[in-house]
């Protein structure tokens, strides 16, 4: 439980840092600046930047998962394509219900 916790109040500091992050970006200041006006030491204001930047830049990596069918799936063409957040599926003619749901699945995380 304890855990739990630590990762809430961990993400509820990452919020708080990238809402001051861009804030910052916005004001037109300099870093040093900001900071002097809104109390912030600097080193912490670049440690949190750092945060931040990281799992920007993770979300927006592109991530492949491969999905086999249950049944083996005649090629017939492409059923339909679908596209979300800049990730792509391609579901044939003849896939499994499984495998769409799936996909579907998947998508949805992105």
């Amino acid at each position: 439980m304890n855990s739990g916790l630590q990762v809430y109040n961990e993400q509820n500091k990452l919020a708080q840092w990238a809402q001051m992050v861009a804030q910052c970006r916005d004001s037109g200041l300099s870093v040093r600046q900001w900071c002097q006006e809104h109390g912030v030491n600097i080193s912490s204001y670049y440690k949190w930047q750092r945060k931040v930047y990281a799992i920007a830049q993770a979300q927006q990596e592109s991530h492949f998962v491969e999905i086999t069918p249950e049944q083996p799936v005649a090629v017939c063409g492409v059923a339909v394509t679908i596209r979300i957040a800049g990730a792509e599926a391609e579901i044939h003619n003849g896939a499994d219900t499984a495998t769409v749901e799936a996909v579907l699945r998947i998508l949805k995380s992105c």
